[in-house]
C-alpha cells in the first residue's frame, strides 16, 4: 500500500501530463511550462503573507508570469483551513475568459464540500474536478466550470 503522500504525489504528476495541457489540445499558450511540485520538490512557489505556499501544478508563462494553477488536494485537505490558500492561488493565477485560471481537484465524494467551501470565501476559479483512483486508473470528472465550456473535461 502506498502513502497518502505518495498518493497525492502520482495524481499530481498524472494530472500535470495529461491536463495541462490536455493531450489532444491545439490551442496551449507558446512558451507555457507545466510545473510540479511533488514528491517534496519546491520548485515553484506564492509569496503569501504567512511565506511561501506551493501550489501542486503551476503553469507559467514563457516570461515566468504564473498563467494557472491546480490544486490537488486529498480528502483531509478539503476544509476551512486551506481556503486561505485557495484564494492566494486564485489571486495569483492568470485571467481566463471570465474568472481566474484556477483549478481544484479534490477526491470523489467531497466535491460539495469544495464548492461550498470556494462559493462561500468568493474564490475565483476556472474549474472544480473530482479525481478517483478506479480499476488502477485515475478518472477525473468534472464538477464545475465557470470559465470556458472547452475545459469542462
Amino acid at each position: 500500500m502506498i502513502s497518502k503522500q505518495e498518493l497525492k504525489d502520482r495524481v499530481i504528476r498524472i494530472i500535470a501530463a495529461t491536463r495541462f495541457p490536455f493531450v489532444d489540445q491545439t490551442d496551449w499558450g507558446e512558451g507555457y511550462v507545466t510545473i510540479t511540485n511533488d514528491g517534496g520538490r519546491r520548485v515553484r512557489g506564492i509569496n503569501g503573507l504567512d511565506g511561501y505556499i506551493f501550489p501542486s501544478i503551476v503553469i507559467t508563462k514563457e516570461n515566468t508570469d504564473i498563467q494557472e494553477i491546480g490544486e490537488v488536494e486529498l480528502e483531509d485537505g478539503v476544509t476551512e483551513a486551506n481556503v486561505a490558500n485557495w484564494k492566494l492561488m486564485s489571486e495569483t493565477a492568470g485571467m481566463g475568459r471570465a474568472t481566474k485560471k484556477f483549478f481544484l481537484y479534490v477526491p470523489e465524494g467531497t466535491e460539495e464540500k469544495a464548492e461550498r467551501l470556494l462559493e462561500n470565501n468568493g474564490i475565483a476559479y476556472a474549474g472544480l474536478r473530482s479525481w478517483a483512483v478506479k480499476g488502477g486508473s485515475l478518472v477525473i470528472t468534472p464538477i464545475k466550470t465557470p470559465d470556458s465550456p472547452k475545459d469542462h473535461r
